[in-house]
């Protein structure tokens, strides 16, 4: 059959193959070409486990349905946050007619697939265990994968965790150890012991017998397992282990100093910023590989420049041939090792060693833009000007003001700006500063030490800004700050470091500040409520959340939105009527789209039927209208008998609807205020129906 390359299972946006669609269709029926594998184990790439972990508290339920809610919602495990998927192993469940089964598998053969799982078709009905040591999940579901989809047959005595790992490095493995061939002396720059380990080793296998292995770790460095194997191993593979910051590439150089220059370095860190010291490290005409995406290549290229040093630099590799064989042989001789090692249960801290920085994709891009922006509605042009800033700030490592009125989501925009920016794998910590007791807000700030007051924690508590460093804290309604935490946020400001009530210790502190506020501070400041001087720290950057009024072209997307998100939770079906939507487009949202939101949910319980009418919105737009039935009367009394057509009902209608709010409400802003239109529609409407 034609390969179409899993075309027919993407179900938005059209037109793109499935790594980068935002939905695939993960339904169990195979279509011709497909085999559906019974998934058993799954990996997930190291920054996406990391940044799972991180958001849900470390806590293993949380981190689960995090994980499914991936899957639900994008019908692949293809984590929008790092745009990183994994690799599965498991076993075959059933093969459809076309597919092109070159290596003969069979019902029940068990099997690995070195495709990312951003490609892959999954459904999860079940997450048994977490693996924490290697970023594993053990699972209950099913994948779906199509011809040309990289699938080889696992050897029964190898380990599924350490060949997942391995397979996970995808050919750069097998890539380094060609080009180690020859050569003497060589670097391994990463943070994560089981990963230097396999580059180490994959040099090792081949090198000179005279050949120098040069380990460097960062001290934050993930120690996924430990013991006396462990320790033979790295005797055996590295000449030297420097554990150091890799961020400081001076530093590095020092400890370097007696190895002068390598001919090959390889850096497998997940850290930007680490590649500088392969560059540095690296003798010219020599060569450097880097085996991770996330770093920062235009950079590499450009120190050369700055160096005048040529180096052949190389990337990640993707599918080579043959290099599967070459993963699993390596898995077989590391296991012995392995085997008598101790794996550790790590949890991700509050403060991770380094942030992940990816280039921010293209926004007109529907696809892409829904990878960044998950749900976030933006059809009108007021909402275009602000998603630009948003991308925009979110690569800046500034403070940023959120300004508009109330539920406009001025905290969509945070949390939006804290996913696209470096900081996204550390701690979004939302603060409401309205709702904190005078009397509590510096300790919930700050934290405070054992024994500062009566009833404190005996243990001390770490405050927001312990809880967020090298995170976002985001205060919300910042106005309602008094002026001695105004001073003493400002001092956090200033001098990166705070006490925590009853403390003596000073502690440093690395946060992004975004803040917002529905008043206007600058009118605050005039009256003498609010700092000029932390108003200026705060407004670095300041972005506007226009009102629903503004962007009344998002309504029907926003409309369409809540249907889906409800209909979902309440297991329902829900329409509206064309002339419904136009309706809600003109009427003035006082609550903006948490009002809409709210409005929404009730038609939708209230409704009858699937379809929601015109005369439904008004109704629940307008109960106090409609508490008094004359305004319906009046439309079926002045037309008993009659056929009328639906234009004619609809003026007459909205006329003694007008009228009768009139009535009852007498000024016209009352009745446009009560009938959710502008003053001017309502003359504009009187005139017309001569009231």
């Amino acid at each position: 059959m034609k390969q179409n390359y899993g075309m027919n299972r993407v179900l938005e946006p059209q037109h793109v193959l499935p790594t980068s669609a935002w939905r695939l269709d993960n339904g169990r029926k195979l279509n011709e070409g497909e085999m559906r594998i019974a998934i058993k184990r799954i990996h997930i790439e190291g920054t996406s486990f990391k940044q799972i972990c991180l958001e849900a508290n470390n806590s293993d339920q949380r981190i689960k349905q995090k994980i499914l809610d991936i899957v639900i919602r994008r019908g692949k495990l293809h984590n929008p946050v790092t745009d990183t998927g994994g690799l599965f192993c498991g076993e075959v469940a059933e093969i459809a007619d076309g597919f092109d089964n070159k290596k003969g598998f069979k019902k029940g053969d068990e099997v690995v697939c070195n495709a990312s799982l951003a490609s892959i078709p999954i459904y999860i009905d079940k997450i048994i265990s977490i693996d924490r040591a290697f970023g594993q999940i053990d699972v209950e579901g099913y994948a779906i994968v199509y011809n040309d989809i990289p699938v080889v047959r696992k050897l029964e005595n190898l380990a599924t965790n350490l060949l997942l790992f391995t397979f996970n490095e995808s050919g750069t493995l097998y890539r380094v150890s060609n080009a180690a061939v020859g050569k003497k002396k060589f670097l391994v720059v990463g943070n994560n012991l089981l990963s230097n380990l396999l580059f180490g080793f994959a040099v090792r296998k081949v090198a000179r017998e005279d050949a120098e292995v040069i380990c460097l770790l960062d001290k934050k460095a993930d120690m996924v397992l430990k013991g006396k194997s462990i320790e033979t191993l790295m005797s055996e593979v590295f000449t030297k282990v420097h554990y150091v910051d890799i961020l400081k590439p001076m530093e590095c150089m020092s400890w370097l100093k007696a190895d002068s220059l390598f001919d090959l370095s390889i850096n497998c860190a997940d850290i930007p910023g680490a590649e500088t010291i392969n560059i540095l490290a690296t003798k010219s005409g020599g060569t450097v590989v880097f085996a991770n995406l996330i770093n920062n290549y235009n950079i590499s290229l450009y120190i050369t420049e700055s160096i005048s040093r040529q180096l052949d630099i190389r990337c990640a590799e993707g599918y080579l041939e043959a290099y599967d064989e070459f993963d699993m042989d390596i898995v077989r001789e590391l296991m012995p090792y392995l085997e008598e090692a101790e794996e550790t249960n790590l949890a991700v801290e509050d403060n991770p060693a380094y942030p992940i920085n990816r280039q921010t994709r293209l926004m007109e891009v529907s696809g892409q833009r829904k990878t960044m922006l998950e749900d976030f509605i933006c059809e009108s042009s007021a909402m275009v000007s602000v998603l630009n800033e948003m991308l925009t700030v979110s690569k800046y490592d500034c403070n940023v003001l959120i300004t508009g009125d109330t539920g406009v989501g001025k905290e969509k925009v945070a949390n939006i700006i804290h996913k696209n920016s470096s900081r996204k794998i550390h701690p979004f910590i939302r603060v409401n500063c309205a709702a904190i007791a005078a009397s509590q807000i510096e300790s919930e700030f700050f934290g405070y030490e054992k024994g500062a007051f009566s009833d404190a924690n005996v243990d001390g508590k770490k405050g927001y800004f312990e809880l967020a460093d090298n995170g976002v804290v985001f205060l919300d309604e910042i106005s309602e700050l008094q002026s001695d935490m105004q001073a003493k946020l400002l001092r956090v400001i200033q001098d990166g470091e705070f006490f925590r009530v009853g403390g003596t210790a000073p502690i440093k502190s690395n946060v992004r500040i975004i803040s917002s506020t529905n008043s206007d501070l600058e009118e605050l400041i005039d009256e003498g409520k609010f700092r000029r001087d932390l108003y200026y720290r705060l407004n670095v950057v300041r972005i506007k959340v226009p009102n629903l009024r503004e962007r009344a072209g998002d309504i029907p997307a926003l409309i369409e939105h809540f249907l889906k998100k409800y209909g979902e939770k309440f297991q329902i079906k829900r329409r509206l009527d064309d002339d419904a939507i136009e309706y809600m487009k003109q009427c003035e949202w006082q609550g903006n789209i948490r009002e809409l939101e709210n409005v929404i949910q009730r038609l939708m319980i209230a409704a009858t039927g699937e379809q929601i009418t015109l005369l439904d919105v008004m109704r629940e737009l307008h109960q106090d209208v409609f508490d008094d039935s004359d305004a319906v009367k009046l439309v079926s009394e002045e037309n008993d008998g009659k056929v009328m057509d639906l234009e004619k009902m609809v003026q007459n209608f909205e006329k003694n609807i007008i009228k009768h709010a009139c009535e009852q409400y007498g000024s016209t802003r009352r009745v446009a205020k009560a009938i959710g239109i502008s003053q001017t529609q309502l003359v504009r409407k009187k005139k017309k129906y001569e009231l």
